[in-house]
């Protein structure tokens, strides 16, 4: 009975031992230099950014906090924001200072 030659070719390199790859080497942990954002500073971008959205493009004012990234506070603060003319940076920050002196829920879900 005659095997073919492929077979036989797979049966002699496993019974070698064909060389196995060396392991790749352990990526070095990636670092940052880029500062952390406090978290007054990451809320007051958020309602700046959808009031901008807002003014420019009425639409958007539909959207419920949910489909804006928003807690309820921070929603709250967006609504007031609204009734302002020009610039509301300080207002959006003061804003977001107070939402996050409030104490936070230890648990999840809502109201949460």
């Amino acid at each position: 009975m005659r095997r073919p030659a492929g077979v036989v070719l797979f049966v002699v390199l496993t019974a070698c031992g064909a060389p196995t790859p060396a392991p790749a080497p352990t990526p070095a942990p990636v670092t940052t230099t880029a500062a952390t954002r406090d978290a007054v500073t990451q809320c007051a971008d958020r309602l700046l950014y959808w009031l901008d959205r807002i003014r420019r493009s009425p639409d958007a004012s539909g959207l419920d906090y949910q489909e804006m990234g928003l807690t309820g506070a921070e929603f709250e603060a967006l609504t007031g924001l609204e009734a302002l003319t020009g610039p509301a940076d300080t207002q959006a920050r003061e804003a977001c200072a107070r939402i996050e002196a409030q104490p936070k829920s230890s648990g999840t879900g809502w109201p949460g």
